[in-house]
């Protein structure tokens, strides 16, 4: 997978999955744009973005719920770089609130960043891809899109839209030449996931060990192995690929595991 020369957009980079997915594109050779909410670390993740690849890595901080930044950040890239080849649509907010919890600013909250900046940033992006011939649009939906667990009502919702929203842009794009696919991770091993088991009230590898235990495959996923997923859809091993959601999940959908009871496994009820 060589995109060496190609231009990558991608977007929640400054941690997790969004780190690991910029370097990779960086070590397959490729120019990068990055963005994030944390200026210290995407500068951090862009400077070693530019030793892997030898090539430009560009960060520009804000916020996608904006469409205006959106906007904003595509025509930047392609200014910057003279061109877009792909976009990975990855930063998303995490939501732990039943229906009943649900407020209308958590609703809207949760919903612009990981539903309404996917569509903005993609719409933006498809234009330049278009008048190129050519393009990979890259989502990171949720295994919650696919199956729902409960107290995460919101997240659920807008993942499953990142999904279809997926389908939908691969029927309106794929004449001119743009592929739009999703990935739907499982539980993958971040800090996000630490910290939701300190939370919980257990050591940290315990912990891990225990939302391994869900998945058939015995184990959570590194970030790199989603990356590897991405890198995959965006290239052109998949040139024949589009509209279509790949599990990266340890099975756990073909499964439709609940969430763990921290509470219970501390008390042992």
């Amino acid at each position: 997978m060589d995109f060496k020369d190609r231009v990558v957009l991608v977007t929640g980079a400054t941690a997790g999955i969004g780190a690991a997915t910029a370097r990779a594109f960086a070590e397959a050779g490729a120019r990068l744009a990055i963005t994030g909410r944390n200026a210290e670390r995407g500068a951090e993740v862009a400077a070693e973005a530019e030793r892997l690849s030898g090539a430009e890595a560009w960060f520009l901080a804000g916020d996608l719920a904006d469409s205006d930044f959106c906007v904003r950040l595509i025509d930047e890239t392609v200014a910057r770089f003279g061109r877009l080849d792909v976009l990975v649509n990855n930063a998303g907010a995490k939501d732990r609130k039943s229906l009943f919890e649900t407020t209308d600013a958590h609703w809207a909250h949760v919903m612009a960043v990981n539903l309404n900046a996917v569509f903005y940033l993609s719409r933006a992006a498809a234009h330049q891809m278009k008048a190129q011939g050519s393009g990979a649009i890259v989502n990171n939906a949720s295994e919650l899109g696919i199956h729902a667990e409960p107290g995460k009502f919101t997240y659920c919702v807008a993942k499953a839209g990142v999904i279809h929203m997926t389908r939908a842009m691969a029927l309106d794009l794929g004449a001119g030449g743009v592929r739009v696919n999703a990935v739907a991770p499982g539980d993958i091993r971040t800090e996000m996931m630490e910290s939701k088991v300190r939370d919980g009230g257990m050591a940290v590898e315990e912990g891990v060990a225990l939302i391994g235990r869900r998945a058939p495959i015995g184990r959570v996923a590194r970030p790199e192995e989603v990356a590897s997923a991405i890198l995959f859809l965006a290239s052109d091993a998949a040139s024949y690929i589009t509209g279509a959601t790949l599990a990266v999940d340890g099975g756990t959908t073909a499964t439709g595991l609940p969430d763990i009871d921290w509470k219970s496994q501390r008390t042992g009820a």
